[in-house]
C-alpha cells in the first residue's frame, strides 16, 4: 500500500512497556476498521515488549511493526512514524495508556466535520499501575483558549489526533528531542497558523504513577524550560510566561515525594483547566 491510502494511522512508540502494552494495543485494535492501521515503533526494547509486539503483529493484519536497531528516543520514533504512516489522520497513543471505546471514531469524525481544525486532543482519566482511577484531566477546548495557554502545553499528548500533511509541512516532530517533543511541535504549529481544539470529555485512561516525577530530572526540566523559552520568543508571548515555563525546574529540585505533592496541590489551579 502507498502512503495516505488509509483514513487514519494510530501511532504508538514502545520502549520497555511489557506490563501495559498488551492492554494498550487491545484497546486500539478493537476499534480499527479496514481503512485504519496501528503503526508501532519498537524503540529497541530490552524487556518482553518486542516479543509481545511480534505476537500481536502476527494476529492482526492492521498492525504494522517497525523496530529500531538502537534506542533513539520518542522524538525519533514519532518523526519516523509520521513519515511512514499510511493514514490521512494520525492518532497518537502511548504504550501504557488505554483508549476509551469510541475514541478513534470520535476524533476522525470531528476532523472530517471540522476541516478548519488541524489538531484535536481531549481529556483523560488518570489510572495507576493497577488500573485504579484517579482524577480527570481536562484541557481548554477552543482554539482561542488553547492559544492563551500554549506556554503550558495545553494538550495531553496521547489524546491527540492531527492531519498528517499539516504536521509534515510544519516540520514534523523534532527527531533530536527525546522528551517534550510535543511541546516543541505545538509552538511551531501555532507559529504556522494551525488550528487547535480539545474534546472536553476524556478520550483515554492515562497512566500516572506516584513516582512519575522521578522521570523529570533536573536536566530534563531545564531542557523543557528551554523549549518553553524558545516557544515564547517564537510567538512573542508576554514576559511573565517566560517565568511560568521555568516552574518544572523548581519542581525538579525537590525529592519525588515532595514534587508529587506539589503537583497534586497545584493541579486545581492549572491554567489549562478552562474547558471553554
Amino acid at each position: 500500500m502507498e502512503n495516505n491510502c488509509l483514513k487514519a494511522t494510530v501511532l504508538m512508540a514502545v520502549y520497555n512497556d511489557q506490563d501495559f502494552v498488551a492492554k494498550a494495543i487491545k484497546s486500539v485494535v478493537q476499534q480499527l476498521t479496514d481503512d485504519m492501521e496501528l503503526l508501532i515503533i519498537d524503540d529497541c526494547s530490552t524487556d518482553r515488549s518486542s516479543e509481545i509486539l511480534k505476537n500481536f503483529e502476527s494476529q492482526y493484519l492492521r498492525i504494522r511493526l517497525i523496530r529500531n536497531e538502537s534506542n533513539r528516543g520518542l522524538g525519533y520514533c514519532l518523526a519516523i512514524g509520521t513519515e511512514k504512516a499510511k493514514g490521512k489522520y494520525i492518532i497518537r497513543m502511548d504504550a501504557d495508556d488505554i483508549c476509551l471505546p469510541d475514541r478513534l471514531s470520535k476524533q476522525i469524525r470531528f476532523l472530517e466535520e471540522n476541516p478548519d481544525i488541524d489538531i484535536v486532543g481531549g481529556g483523560a482519566i488518570e489510572i495507576d499501575e493497577k488500573g485504579n482511577k484517579g482524577m480527570t484531566r481536562q484541557m481548554p477546548s477552543s482554539h482561542e483558549k488553547i492559544m492563551q495557554v500554549i506556554w503550558a502545553n495545553p494538550f495531553i499528548h496521547s489524546t491527540v489526533a492531527f492531519r498528517r500533511e499539516k504536521i509534515l509541512k510544519t516540520g514534523n516532530y523534532n527527531a533530536q528531542i527525546r522528551r517534550r517533543q510535543d511541546y516543541d511541535l505545538w509552538f511551531r504549529c501555532a507559529k504556522q497558523g494551525l488550528k487547535f481544539a480539545n474534546f472536553s470529555e476524556p478520550l483515554i485512561y492515562y497512566r500516572f504513577f506516584t513516582d512519575s516525577h522521578k522521570k523529570q530530572r533536573l536536566n530534563h526540566a531545564i531542557d523543557q524550560a528551554k523549549i518553553g523559552w524558545n516557544g515564547c520568543r517564537m510567538l512573542n508571548l508576554p514576559k511573565w510566561q517566560y517565568l511560568a515555563v521555568a516552574v518544572p525546574i523548581a519542581r525538579a529540585i525537590f525529592p519525588p515525594s515532595v514534587s508529587h505533592f506539589i503537583y497534586r496541590t497545584l493541579a486545581p489551579f492549572d491554567p489549562r483547566k478552562n474547558k471553554n
